[in-house]
């Protein structure tokens, strides 16, 4: 879910919406063309452009910007869950 409001967010067409799914998931360039059905340099340039609408200039970064949500909203949760056990 939180993926998908960030695709929105960052309006993502549906081709690279797709791509970017594919690069979370690990797949490189290459099998993200071959998944597509389309050409490298496609990706590339796509990917490219998911880039620059999320912020960031690579697949590490892109991936960063989802580990840290999960990272900040679990931290979040259990601090959540102590302050009602402590009351």
């Amino acid at each position: 879910m939180m993926v998908q409001i960030r695709f929105v967010q960052w309006q993502l067409t549906p081709a690279e919406a797709d791509v970017a799914l594919f690069a979370l998931k690990g797949c490189d360039v290459a099998e993200i063309a071959a998944l597509r059905a389309t050409a490298a340099g496609t990706v590339r340039a796509q990917l490219a452009r998911i880039y620059a609408k999320a912020g960031v200039t690579s697949h590490t970064a892109l991936l960063a910007l989802f580990v840290e949500e999960l990272i900040d909203t679990s931290l979040l949760r259990a601090a959540r869950r102590e302050g009602e056990n402590d009351a």
